[in-house]
């Protein structure tokens, strides 16, 4: 029903741009000018009030997909075991620090946040379902990054940064805890305009042509899937 309102306003406004045009080119005939010109150029002034920033949008995004989007490895699997050896076998996503053990809290569905604070401020909050399963582990460190504990020596971290059109960069890292150096990187980008179903209040959501959800199509994200892949093992480390 949405999609045929959005349909039903850009047909309208098609014909209100048309009917516009000529007119202006009426006008310009009677007063000796070009009215093929006119008109073309109301017409294109019409267009350009909805449309301007579609191009240069998918000019940028085209850009970016082609040239820097994609899985990054800075170290293969076999290199950080050679750099940490014996710790591959100890790695657990449900082993924590027991000696850094701060609260925990027990939500309404009988569910319940385990919290430990790490030497350097790091917090993580262990969460767990109402039947006792572990599901993840936030980690904060004040700078308002997302990132996840995903065992004693790996975590993953997500930012996003905008660039222009209403696109922004997300970039997903795995990194090592100690060194805080970067594993691997996946890189992709995206707008910030919505499916016509999830539309907000906000005029820009109504511009559904320039969605973008990913560089990847939904059928063959083969390099998420690397990523992706990767992110599971070393989080399992040998278990």
């Amino acid at each position: 029903m949405l999609a045929i309102a959005f349909l039903f306003f850009f047909l309208l406004y098609l014909a209100f741009s048309i009917g516009l045009a000529r007119w202006a080119a009426r006008q310009a005939t009677e007063r000796d000018y070009s009215g093929k010109k006119w008109g073309v150029a109301v017409f294109i002034l019409m267009l350009g009030l909805i449309f301007w920033d579609w191009l240069p949008m998918e000019i940028t995004y085209r850009y970016q997909c082609a040239n820097n989007a994609g899985f990054f490895q800075d170290k293969t699997l076999d290199e950080w075991k050679a750099e940490n050896p014996g710790v591959w076998e100890t790695l657990d996503p449900e082993k924590f620090p027991d000696e850094y053990f701060v609260k925990v809290e027990h939500g309404w569905k009988k569910d319940k946040d385990m919290y430990y604070r790490l030497p350097d401020g790091t917090e993580l909050i262990a969460k767990y379902d109402s039947g006792g399963k572990y599901m993840m582990t936030n980690m904060i460190m004040g700078d308002g990054v997302y990132r996840k504990w995903l065992n004693q020596s790996i975590f993953y971290e997500m930012i996003k940064t905008r660039i222009l059109f209403h696109i922004y960069k997300e970039e997903s890292k795995i990194i090592d805890y100690k060194t805080k150096k970067v594993i691997a990187r996946y890189i992709d980008y995206a707008t910030d305009i919505p499916p016509i179903g999830l539309i907000d209040d906000k005029l820009s959501d109504y511009k559904f042509w320039m969605q973008k959800a990913s560089c990847e199509s939904s059928g063959d994200q083969r390099n998420y899937k690397i990523f992706n892949d990767l992110k599971n093992k070393l989080t399992n480390g040998g278990r």
